[in-house]
């Protein structure tokens, strides 16, 4: 019997999460820590980390996730709350650490839990689990960060930077190229042979170039060590950036046509990757003082995980909710929210970088 989860609700509360954040952070109406938060910690962590706790049953070939992976993501939105609460009234320090405490302990729950089930697989482990721990492990750095803030008030700058980038590069860009490699072959129907591979030679470059640049952008701030810290964040651009683009030609070369359609959740993926990839490139004219970085914030949330989100969403949610054999029910509902699929995550993506130099 199916076990029910609390994706769909999770992935409706980040839907609306994102929607509000992205409006937010455009008017300029809150503060943008909290609308950051609003986005990331209430919407988009809880939600990834309940996926991991979906997929990671299939990647092991075992069974059904069951309560053991639904709490992590329950206890993270616990913390995005505390953390909204937190911006909302005072900035708290307190309540700040609150939330840093609940969502690590989230994150290493979810992260032993992995690993208990990669070590009772049978057979050869899939990659896509190892892109999974090093996504927790940079939000068990985020987090560390945020924990170290009230020790060192003096690099509070600093540790906020390094906070941000390895949440949004680490975190969440690992967890999504991971998972994207693996989801847009599904949504088109079509195999892609060359996946593994990619997920096993590319996590490295990924990983390493997410922790250049959250060290470099850390370091970059005023000081002896800025141009050290630019040099740093180029490289791990650079690094990072030659994974997304050989993760988007190959998609290319493989699934054409497909990937601009007007309909479908494969085309609103497609636009998430060219939006980080084209955010990750404003980050170079950003290190530069060529652009602003506080509507970067805004960019990533549109052009990049808004579409990303929306899609991923489109292609899912009909198994979340009736788990099981699919059916012309399930094939029904996600032909109706994949309509405008590809249109939709064009327009995100157009929105999101002219946010992102406005």
């Amino acid at each position: 019997m199916p076990t029910a989860t609390p994706l769909p609700l999770l992935a409706i509360t980040a839907l609306l999460a994102l929607m509000t954040a992205g409006v937010l952070l455009i008017t300029g109406q809150a503060a943008p820590q909290l609308t950051a938060h609003l986005a990331l910690a209430l919407g988009v962590m809880p939600l990834i980390l309940a996926a991991m706790g979906y997929f990671v049953p299939v990647l092991t070939r075992s069974g059904s996730a069951g309560p053991a992976a639904w709490w992590p993501p329950i206890m993270a939105w616990g913390g995005g709350a505390a953390a909204i609460f937190s911006f909302a009234r005072d900035f708290s320090a307190t309540g700040l650490v609150l939330a840093a405490g609940l969502a690590g302990l989230a994150a290493l729950g979810l992260g032993g839990w992995i690993l208990n089930r990669a070590r009772h697989m049978l057979g050869p482990r899939h990659r896509g689990l190892d892109w999974y721990l090093a996504a927790l492990g940079f939000l068990l750095l985020a987090l560390l960060a945020v924990l170290l803030m009230p020790l060192f008030p003096g690099q509070r700058s600093a540790l906020r930077l390094f906070h941000l980038h390895a949440n949004l590069l680490g975190f969440v860009g690992l967890t999504a190229l991971g998972t994207l490699q693996v989801l847009l072959p599904t949504c088109v129907g079509k195999p892609d042979p060359d996946a593994a591979l990619r997920l096993r030679r590319d996590l490295k470059w990924a990983a390493a170039g997410a922790l250049l640049i959250a060290t470099g952008v850390a370091a970059r701030l005023p000081g002896p060590g800025g141009m050290a810290g630019l040099v740093l964040a180029l490289l791990g651009t650079l690094l990072y950036g030659v994974v997304i683009l050989r993760m988007l030609q190959a998609w290319q070369s493989r699934f054409g046509k497909d990937l601009f359609q007007l309909h479908g959740a494969a085309p609103s993926l497609t636009m998430a990757g060219v939006g980080l990839l084209g955010l990750l490139i404003l980050g170079v004219a950003h290190g530069f003082g060529w652009l602003p970085a506080r509507p970067a914030v805004a960019g990533f949330v549109i052009a990049f995980l808004l579409p990303l989100v929306s899609g991923a969403a489109a292609q899912l949610l009909p198994t979340w909710l009736r788990p099981g054999a699919q059916n012309a029910w399930h094939h029904a509902l996600r032909t109706r929210l994949c309509r405008w699929g590809g249109a939709r995550g064009l327009l995100l993506l157009l929105l999101g970088m002219i946010a992102s130099i406005s």
